[in-house]
């Protein structure tokens, strides 16, 4: 990794990569503890899902039309306010924040996986320049990638 806006841009994805495993475990867990059922757990993965199948396409429009950085930046930002609002959550009255503010997320993450899969290209000077006119080896969205 010699090229050092790549290295940032890996280093910021891994991060960012952690902190929503860590907060989806989090959320599963404070679900199954708040409710005892596995069909609200069921139901927050679905609410996770949707975004990302219904705005990972429309994404692309977006970030062709502003800065990806800004974007990325921008989406992270809201993402982190956003998730204040599981601070307010402490007894099963609360269960629609927990999936409205989720869903939230998911819709974040949902903007910003396509943005940062689309900028490695125009980072990193070794990548083969003959996919860059194939974006959707790029932005295939995480819904359809393997999930052990």
């Amino acid at each position: 990794m010699v090229n050092k806006q790549y290295r940032k841009l890996f280093v910021a994805g891994i991060i960012n990569g952690i902190g929503d495993r860590f907060c989806q475990i989090a959320l599963l867990a404070l679900i199954y503890q708040l409710t005892g059922s596995g069909l609200s757990v069921g139901i927050m993965l679905g609410l996770r899902v949707i975004p990302f199948l219904i705005l990972s396409p429309v994404s692309g429009v977006l970030i062709s039309s502003i800065s990806r950085r800004t974007f990325m930046m921008t989406t992270d930002l809201l993402r982190g306010g956003a998730a204040l609002a599981f601070l307010s959550v402490h007894s099963n009255e609360d269960m629609w924040i927990v999936y409205g503010v989720s869903t939230l997320l998911a819709c974040g993450e949902a903007l910003y996986a396509p943005a940062r899969k689309s900028s490695i290209p125009l980072l990193e000077a070794s990548y083969p320049r003959f996919l860059d006119h194939r974006p959707h080896l790029c932005s295939t969205p995480p819904v359809f990638s393997l999930q052990v």
